[in-house]
């Protein structure tokens, strides 16, 4: 059975795609969706802008693109997408493999948990570019600083840029819930092992604590420019009264003098 998972946008408004997809609704809840497309076919959607097929042949898949993309909102420029593999192996042990996993039994839980993981991981990639992009621009600063002694951004920039960090760390632990398994892996073994093979299949703990650093490396960088930007307005105000005062002193002087 094949699993494709893609990221279309920031967020995809689950309450519309809900009274738009005609499908066997399995489960739901405030951020996902998870439908039996027909007997052997299932899709899941994620409020965090990821979609995962399975099963579902390739001219289904792009209708059902085309159909989502009304629903995304904050499409991104291009779509991340990746595959993965699950295989029914009878009387075999549970194994899993760089893009495949072989059970002895694949059965709706499995194919969801599967999903999930591969969901995970796509946005993970999401995250991890939007990470190395933020990093980029801290590097542009540092850079100019050590060349011109100088940092040139204003107020407003840099509030922007703050934003953005905070955006989006706010929204890698609101959507990334890799320490948590889903319902099912409480109270059946075998769902626990296929999630957390799965988990170390895809390296997610690795890769989150890694988005994790680099948003600890931004945010100390942060912290710098900030006490600087401040240090600048304060040298600023200092100057301003400075000169107050001067033109005060002269008023006087001159007054005396007239």
């Amino acid at each position: 059975m094949k699993i494709t998972a893609f990221h279309l946008a920031e967020q995809l408004a689950l309450k519309s795609i809900k009274e738009a997809y005609a499908a066997t609704l399995l489960q739901e809840n405030p951020s996902e969706l998870f439908y039996r497309a027909d007997e052997t076919s299932f899709f899941y959607a994620f409020d965090y802008g990821v979609v995962v097929f399975a099963n579902m042949p390739d001219v289904d898949v792009s209708k059902n693109l085309m159909l989502l993309q009304q629903f995304s909102i904050n499409p991104l420029p291009e779509k991340i997408q990746d595959d993965f593999e699950i295989m029914e192996k009878e009387g075999e042990q549970l194994t899993f493999h760089f893009g495949s996993l072989s059970a002895p039994k694949l059965t709706d839980d499995v194919i969801k948990i599967a999903m999930l993981n591969l969901a995970q991981s796509v946005a993970m990639d999401y995250y991890a570019q939007r990470a190395q992009s933020l990093l980029s621009e801290i590097r542009g600063f540092t850079n100019q600083m050590e060349t011109e002694g100088n940092i040139r951004i204003s107020r407003v920039n840099m509030l922007r840029f703050i934003g953005r960090t905070l955006n989006s760390k706010n929204k890698v632990v609101e959507n990334l819930y890799i320490f948590d398994g889903p319902d099912p892996t409480w109270e059946e073994e075998y769902l626990d092992r296929v999630h957390r093979g799965l988990s170390r299949t895809f390296e997610l703990p690795t890769r989150f604590k890694e988005i994790e650093y680099t948003f600890k490396i931004i945010e100390d960088n942060l912290s710098i420019f900030r006490e600087l930007y401040l240090h600048r307005e304060s040298s600023k105000l200092e100057w301003i009264i400075i000169i107050l005062i001067c033109i005060e002193v002269l008023d006087l002087f001159l007054s005396k003098i007239f």
